[in-house]
């Protein structure tokens, strides 16, 4: 996690101030319900934290992705057609093909 942070937006507004408690944790719930009112569900929420000489704390949101899935954001040809395909279906652009519930119970292994 050695990456450079990007800096999307360097507008930042004031969310307020917090002091460390005896655990050297810092509250950061208003930025947490601003972030839910943007975002929604936060229930994946995670932070990757930047530090720099100054001593200033970058905190990006973030999620992680299951390594299953995780293929699919390494694979541009593969993205490019799920992306496509999206599209295409929000386009209305479907092609019925029917039930394949005929094929629910066939062994995969064949």
């Amino acid at each position: 996690m050695a990456t450079q942070p990007q800096l999307i937006d360097d507008e930042f507004e004031p969310r307020g101030e917090g002091s460390l408690d005896a655990r050297n944790r810092l509250p950061l719930t208003k930025v947490v319900e601003a972030l839910r009112v943007q975002f929604g569900d936060l229930s994946d929420l995670r932070f990757v934290i930047h530090q720099n000489k100054a001593g200033q704390v970058l905190l990006s949101p973030a999620t992680s992705v299951p390594l299953h899935e995780a293929w699919l954001l390494k694979n541009p040809t593969a993205l490019a057609s799920v992306r496509r395909g999206l599209e295409q279906a929000a386009a209305g652009e479907l092609v019925d093909r029917g039930s394949f519930a005929q094929y629910a119970a066939d062994d995969l292994d064949e």
